[in-house]
């Protein structure tokens, strides 16, 4: 169950992140943890815990949404991706709005 966790975690950052030296960094910048642990919770190896999952989750929607499928919470996901929808959607529109006018 733990190793399943791990990848899990890394590959929610990996989709919010990319696999780039620069998701190294920004994990690092999210937690304030250091180069090592932020490889190993990346690589699968390691996977956070505490007060570094809840900082991970309050910066990634995808360790987000992870969150709640493992805490047994699916339909919150759904409910959470519409209200990113939503939120996408009015930006784009105030954008257009400033075109046009």
């Amino acid at each position: 169950m733990e190793q399943d966790f791990n990848r899990m975690v890394a590959t929610a950052l990996h989709n919010e992140l990319g696999e780039s030296r620069r998701s190294v960094k920004t994990v690092m910048n999210w937690t304030g943890t250091c180069e090592r642990t932020a490889k190993n919770w990346l690589a699968g190896s390691c996977g956070p815990s505490g007060h570094h999952l809840v900082q991970l989750a309050q910066h990634s929607d995808e360790v987000f949404d992870l969150f709640l499928v493992m805490s047994g919470r699916r339909p919150m996901v759904t409910t959470m991706s519409l209200v990113r929808l939503r939120a996408h959607l009015v930006a784009t529109v105030e954008k257009l709005d400033r075109h046009i006018v």
